[in-house]
């Protein structure tokens, strides 16, 4: 992919120069908006919705298209991780319990062969990497960081654990990853996506393993949005692993369902058009038997197991985007900034997600610009929008940034 960058000069600068270094934006008062990568812009944002079968050919994204490295996509997940208990009411992790995370991860990976990509996506999505997470139990107890088929694993039998032991994360990430005594992990999964029965390579493997992994199966016609369970299960996979790390999930169960083809998010579709099954066997939910019930927090609660959303919520009306906000013609441009509820563009993916108030970033603004213009200090302005380096430096032309909390 590409990689477009176009940096907005400061007011010493004559005109307006793209892709070129910005020297000395050291500071609030001179550090102007710039325009983020798309794929830098894009990459915690939840982008597609992925419909049908889980193949390339359906619109879903192939291995070379997940967040590069491991370590990359975990570093994305750590803020959400050091808030993820709070939701529960529990004490949140560590700095230490995330570093055993991420060290129980490379390893069990590196034993089992599993992408520790996809092991994290799993982690995330079943506990947002919570480790003192509660279990469900409906006939089968699923505890831990990947809520496991009756694993060992878990700091929360009723009380939870604080610290959590190094050895207690290991053996959860080792319960969802290679399995128990009562039940497949997602090593065996994977291996059943490859068998002849589903005959899947690549990507798709995965994609079939993390949907047998919350429901226990496939849906009839191979539609990984059906079969019961968290229907947008494997879709949300498939966005944490092209970097979806902060906001709501933008699936709902029903859409999902009648998907056979990807289709952005946030609506307009270039691909073909995807179709609706009126087929009453394939739309049906299938039974679930060996089910792995999942705290899932952007799963559809149940009577018996209602999971608790600890993804960090950005308001409703927010529309995601991946169109890069229009360039300024001039970086001596400036405007007032105005504090709305309203959203003119995307929200900054480190706002907080209690914002009451917003303020779109413009050609020219710069931090004290726009501190001083809604009225709110330097320490309020970083607090609420978390990721703005000390200096103020990295502040996001386009981005609607949070102003009141």
């Amino acid at each position: 992919m590409s990689v477009i960058l176009s940096i907005l000069a400061a007011g010493s600068l004559p005109a307006l120069i793209f892709g070129a270094p910005v020297p000395s934006l050291l500071s609030r008062d001179v550090a102007v908006a710039d325009v983020q990568s798309l794929q830098t812009r894009s990459s915690s944002s939840y982008t597609t919705l992925f419909g049908g079968d889980g193949t390339t050919a359906a619109g879903w994204p192939s291995m070379d298209s997940w967040v590069a490295t491991y370590d990359e996509m975990f570093e994305a997940n750590k803020a959400t991780m050091s808030a993820g208990c709070s939701a529960y009411g529990f004490e949140n992790d560590s700095e230490d319990e995330i570093n055993d995370i991420n060290n129980a991860i490379k390893s069990v990976s590196a034993s089992s062969g599993v992408d520790a990509r996809f092991i994290l996506a799993i982690v995330m999505q079943e506990s947002t990497g919570c480790v003192r997470v509660g279990g469900t139990n409906n006939g089968v107890f699923n505890p831990g960081l990947m809520q496991s088929h009756n694993g060992k694993g878990t700091c929360n039998t009723g009380v939870p654990l604080s610290p959590c032991p190094s050895d207690e994360i290991t053996q959860m990430i080792t319960d969802g990853t290679t399995g128990t005594v009562d039940g497949p992990g997602l090593q065996q999964l994977l291996q059943e996506a490859a068998s002849p029965k589903y005959g899947a390579s690549g990507a798709t493997m995965y994609y079939l393993a993390a949907r047998m992994y919350n429901s226990g199966s496939i849906a009839p016609d191979g539609n990984l949005g059906q079969g019961g369970a968290t229907a947008c299960y494997a879709s949300d996979v498939a966005n944490r692993l092209l970097g979806w790390s902060t906001g709501p999930t933008a699936c709902q169960a029903a859409e999902i369902a009648s998907l056979t083809y990807a289709k952005p998010a946030s609506g307009g579709d270039s691909s073909p058009a995807p179709t609706t099954t009126t087929d009453p066997v394939a739309s049906a939910t299938a039974p679930a038997v060996s089910v792995t019930v999942s705290l899932d927090p952007t799963a559809t609660a149940t009577p018996t197991a209602t999971p608790i959303d600890t993804t960090p919520v950005a308001p409703p009306t927010t529309t995601t985007t991946t169109t890069p906000p229009p360039a300024a013609t001039s970086a001596a441009t400036s405007s007032t900034s105005s504090a709305t509820t309203t959203l003119l563009g995307p929200v900054y993916p480190g706002a907080v997600s209690t914002c009451q108030q917003w303020t779109l970033v413009v050609s020219g603004d710069y931090c004290l610009e726009v501190e001083n213009d809604v009225g709110i200090s330097a320490s309020q302005f970083m607090d609420w929008n978390p990721g703005l380096d000390a200096a103020c430096s990295n502040l996001w032309l386009g981005y609607e940034y949070c102003v009141k909390a």
